[in-house]
C-alpha cells in the first residue's frame, strides 16, 4: 500500500516537471497577439494651406493622424515646415513655406486662443513671403475645430510686427488677417474685406485659392462674391472661374439663411457640363469665409434644389 502510493506521487512529481520543460522549451505565446488584433492607425484629411506653382497661399488636402487636438495642429505646423518630415508626403506643385528647422518649443490652448512658441529660426523668412507665412500659419490652425485665433511667440516673445517689413501686428490674429491680398482701394477708411475662393488645378488636380479682396464697396458681401465670381476679367489667369461670362445670379439674405437663386439656363448649362458641384461649392467656400450663416439654399424656378448646412 505504501509502495502504491509513493509511487502514485512520484508519478505526479514527473509530470508536473515534464509540464515545467515544456512550458520552458516553448514559451506560451502572448495572448495578446492572439486573442486581440493591433490599434488600427486612424487617418483623415484635413486642409492646409500651402505655396502652390504660381506662388499663391492654397487650399490643399493632406492626411493626418486624428490623434486629439494638439496632435492635429504638430502635425499642421509640421505640413508648413520646410524640411519636416510631413513636406515629403505633400502633392506635387505645392511646397511649405515656415522657415527650415523651425521648432514649435510649446504650444497653449486656452478656449478658443492657440498660443505658439517658435524658435529663432521663424524669423529667416525672406522679406516677400513673410505675409504668406502668416496667412498660411493662420488659416491652417483655424481650419482645426475649436480654434478661432492665435497668437505667435518667437522665443518666448510675442511677435508684434512683421520680422522685416516691420508692419505692426495684433497680439491675436484670425482670418480677417487675409490672403492672397488684392487692393482696390479709392480711401483707407471704411474697407470692406471679402475673400473669395476661386477653383485652380496643377496638372490633373484641382484646388482652391482664396482671394481677400480690399476695397470701399459698400454691397453685401455675397453680391461681391458673386460679381467677383462672374467677372470676365479675372485677377490672375490661372484662378479658373466655372462662373466667367454666364447669366446673372440673385440672392436673398435672412437672419437664418442664405438663398441663392440661378437663373435655370444657367444651372441646366452647368449640369450638362458637369460643374454644378464645383460651382456651389466654390460658392460655398466663400460664404463660410463671410459669413456667420450656415445654411445656404439653391433655387432655380421657385424650387429648392440644394440645401446645405455649411
Amino acid at each position: 500500500m505504501l509502495k502504491r502510493s509513493l509511487l502514485k506521487k512520484l508519478f505526479l512529481l514527473l509530470s508536473c516537471l515534464f509540464i515545467l520543460l515544456m512550458l520552458l522549451l516553448f514559451p506560451k505565446k502572448d495572448q495578446s497577439s492572439i486573442f486581440s488584433f493591433e490599434k488600427e492607425v486612424k487617418t483623415t484629411e484635413r486642409w492646409v494651406y500651402l505655396i502652390d506653382n504660381q506662388n499663391f497661399v492654397s487650399r490643399v488636402n493632406v492626411v493626418m493622424l486624428a490623434n486629439g487636438k494638439m496632435n492635429q495642429i504638430r502635425e499642421t505646423i509640421d505640413y508648413l515646415t520646410i524640411g519636416s518630415k510631413n513636406s515629403v508626403h505633400i502633392t506635387k506643385g505645392f511646397k511649405p513655406i515656415i522657415p527650415k528647422n523651425t521648432k514649435v518649443l510649446s504650444l497653449d490652448l486656452d478656449d478658443d486662443l492657440l498660443k505658439i512658441n517658435f524658435s529663432k529660426e521663424f524669423f529667416k523668412i525672406k522679406e516677400d513671403e513673410e505675409e504668406k507665412m502668416l496667412s498660411a500659419i493662420i488659416f491652417s490652425l483655424t481650419a482645426i475645430e475649436g480654434i478661432n485665433k492665435i497668437s505667435i511667440y518667437i522665443e518666448d516673445s510675442i511677435l508684434h510686427e512683421m520680422p522685416h517689413s516691420k508692419k505692426p501686428l495684433s497680439p491675436t490674429l484670425n482670418r480677417s488677417f487675409g490672403i492672397n491680398k488684392i487692393y482696390d482701394l479709392t480711401k483707407v477708411t471704411n474697407l470692406t474685406r471679402t475673400t473669395i475662393y476661386f477653383l485652380s488645378k496643377y496638372e490633373d488636380y484641382f484646388y482652391y485659392v482664396p482671394v481677400t479682396m480690399i476695397n470701399n464697396d459698400d454691397k453685401d458681401k455675397i453680391e461681391i462674391i458673386i460679381e467677383e465670381l462672374t467677372s470676365k476679367t479675372m485677377y490672375e489667369t490661372n484662378l479658373i472661374s466655372y462662373l466667367n461670362n454666364t447669366k446673372e445670379i440673385d440672392y436673398e439674405l435672412t437672419e437664418e439663411y442664405l438663398l441663392i437663386k440661378l437663373n435655370s439656363e444657367l444651372y441646366h448649362d452647368l449640369n450638362n457640363a458637369h460643374l454644378i458641384e464645383t460651382v456651389i461649392y466654390s460658392i460655398n467656400l466663400s460664404i463660410k469665409e463671410n459669413y456667420e450663416i450656415r445654411t445656404v439654399l439653391y433655387m432655380v424656378d421657385d424650387f429648392i434644389i440644394r440645401s446645405f448646412f455649411i
